[in-house]
């Protein structure tokens, strides 16, 4: 490793509630928690020009590219979304943000991300976005659909291991769903995807998996379980849009390492099952 190469460590998904505290509260967060690259998400929407000119208040020599942001201390706000498509895929889009989303049918916007250089994430990929609200996983029809998906854009996209999966309180989901009528085989995603990952590889197939949190931080509290799962990867202190290139590289030779932890089963419940559950009670309940 050279003086310009350091480990870094990377949160590729948090959703952040900016009416509840300051972009300066990330980033005191980021240096609280050890994270030097971090992508912002706003669902079906793009936070990248409010980050930007939040950044100019806070720091104005940063620098300032399509894919990111450079902070003067060498870490990296990544423009990025998260995006509901027509089949109920959710997709991660890094580097590259749609402003004014609407719906579109999941291949179209992994081209559209594609063609702008974006890192591309299929975001809890056996979970079920549609019938029972994340609770179960995807039927095995579906299931059929994505394997279809990661052949045709293999060495292109990744899947994402979630900490807000927690496999105990799935487990009990899986009983109440099969109570309920629903064919629920499986309670831990993040195991069944790095299996499904894992034959895919077998067959001659590029579709890595990253772990991220997924953290919705309603409230500045909630800010402290940023990067609670992680990528480690190497990369060299360049401008936004080379690093992008050279983390993208890093992933599809396999050249990082996820740390895999869950968040506390008390800020999943306030964080996210509540206002899922109770989603006429909140503004953003997915954030």
């Amino acid at each position: 490793m050279t003086l310009k190469q350091k480990l870094m460590h990377l949160e590729l998904q948090a959703h952040p509630f900016f009416e509840n505290y300051s972009l300066g509260d990330v980033l005191r967060a980021m240096d609280y928690t050890g994270i030097d690259i971090l992508a912002l998400h706003s669902l079906d929407n793009s936070l990248y020009k409010y980050l930007t000119e939040q950044v100019l208040n806070i720091y104005p020599s940063s620098i300032i590219e399509k894919s990111g942001i450079k902070l003067p201390n060498n870490k990296y706000l990544l423009n990025a979304g998260e995006y509901n498509t027509r089949e109920d895929w959710h997709v991660l889009t890094i580097g590259y943000s749609f402003e004014n989303y609407s719906k579109m049918e999941v291949r179209k916007l992994i081209d559209l991300a594609l063609s702008n250089n974006a890192l591309v994430i299929l975001d809890h990929a056996l979970v079920d976005n549609a019938v029972t609200r994340t609770a179960g996983h995807i039927p095995e029809h579906k299931k059929m659909l994505l394997e279809d998906l990661c052949k045709e854009y293999s060495g292109e996209i990744a899947l994402e291991w979630n900490a807000y999966c927690l496999p105990w309180i799935r487990l009990g989901l899986k009983f109440l769903l099969n109570m309920a009528g629903f064919k629920t085989l499986y309670h831990d995603v993040n195991k069944e995807l790095k299996l499904f990952s894992e034959k895919l590889a077998m067959q001659g197939f590029n579709v890595p998996v990253l772990a991220d949190t997924d953290l919705h931080a309603r409230k500045k509290q909630h800010l402290k379980y940023l990067g609670t799962a992680r990528v480690l990867t190497v990369l060299n202190f360049k401008n936004p849009d080379e690093l992008l290139k050279d983390l993208k590289a890093n992933i599809f030779a396999k050249r990082y390492e996820n740390i895999e932890r869950y968040v506390p089963f008390t800020h999943l419940l306030e964080a996210y099952c509540i206002p899922v559950l109770l989603p006429n009670n909140f503004s953003r309940p997915r954030g």
